[in-house]
């Protein structure tokens, strides 16, 4: 009996492994048993995120480990600013390593900084008391006061268009994420993600939101922000956000963050479950977990 049907060949492109922050940080499992499930799952491959480390060598090891061609993890990185921040470089040289995805400043964003996030206040302000002051002078905003882009922000999607990297806007501001997709489509860049738009750091209204997805840009839905003790969405919200966009402009993931939540896959498959019980169709979950991001990441992936 499978975990859940719906996650045949379905590609999670928001996955924590471990360690992610630190050592001390504990995730519920490590990363082959984390990929491990998910493949027996039936999914397609994984996203490993790190919000503090390229992923690139972890997901070739994996890779190697699992010897399984029909599963994939790939790896990203994040271009918070202890490795530089907005460098065109640096994501010429993660691809050349096999990064698949480019995320944008999560904990290194003045979005987030000024809001305090959930990673900020839960994890690194524990573990690293200098990161406080660090991101007071440290913390990146991609847009001016007088909304022009940082140019850099530019170059990075040009580089991801010529690469086939995935670009999500990661803890942007709404706004900022607005200015970032209008970019994109304005070069032709396909494969930017608006990403959790509901978490608290982000609190995108649904305004902005149609606006994004209406300049071709895929909205990102995370499964744990229906999961927090105090979640800042329900299920019935996402399924909402679901009717109102269309299956083919979302993708959904998981995020787990915290040990004391589900693996990724069985995080997935329950959060599939509850949205079926709203009305969600096996189409609309073909779309949003398997074909968005297998076009996103520019692959194929078996019917």
């Amino acid at each position: 009996m499978p975990l859940e049907p719906a996650l045949c060949n379905a590609i999670d492109i928001h996955v924590h492994g471990y360690p992610d922050v630190g050592l001390e940080w504990k995730m519920r499992t490590d990363d082959l048993t984390l990929v491990t499930l998910a493949r027996d799952a039936g999914m397609r491959g994984v996203v490993l995120k790190s919000h503090f480390w390229p992923t690139m060598d972890r997901a070739m090891i994996l890779n190697e480990r699992l010897d399984d061609p029909q599963f994939t993890v790939w790896g990203s990185i994040t271009l918070n600013p202890l490795i530089g921040g907005l460098q065109p470089t640096t994501v010429e040289a993660a691809a050349a390593h096999g990064a698949k995805v480019v995320f944008l400043p999560t904990w290194g964003s003045r979005n987030d900084h000024g809001h305090g996030g959930v990673v900020r206040q839960q994890v690194i302000d524990e573990l690293l008391p200098s990161f406080g002051p660090y991101l007071d002078v440290a913390a990146i905003k991609v847009v001016s006061d007088d909304g022009v882009l940082n140019p850099a922000v530019v170059d990075i999607l040009e580089v991801a268009k010529a690469r086939e990297l995935v670009v999500s806007t990661a803890h942007l501001s709404p706004s900022e994420s607005l200015v970032v997709a209008e970019a994109a489509a304005g070069i032709g860049f396909t494969r930017l993600v608006f990403a959790h738009p509901f978490s608290p750091s982000i609190s995108a209204s649904p305004e902005v939101i149609d606006a994004i997805a209406a300049t071709g840009a895929m909205v990102e839905i995370t499964a744990v922000l229906t999961m927090m003790p105090r979640p800042p969405i329900s299920v019935a919200d996402v399924y909402d956000t679901i009717c109102r966009l269309g299956a083919d402009r979302v993708v959904l993931s998981s995020d787990v963050f915290f040990k004391w939540l589900p693996p990724h896959a069985q995080m997935l498959a329950m959060f599939i479950g509850q949205l079926r019980s709203l009305g969600s169709g096996e189409a609309e979950f073909t779309s949003m977990l398997v074909d968005n991001p297998a076009r996103l990441l520019g692959i194929r992936t078996a019917k």
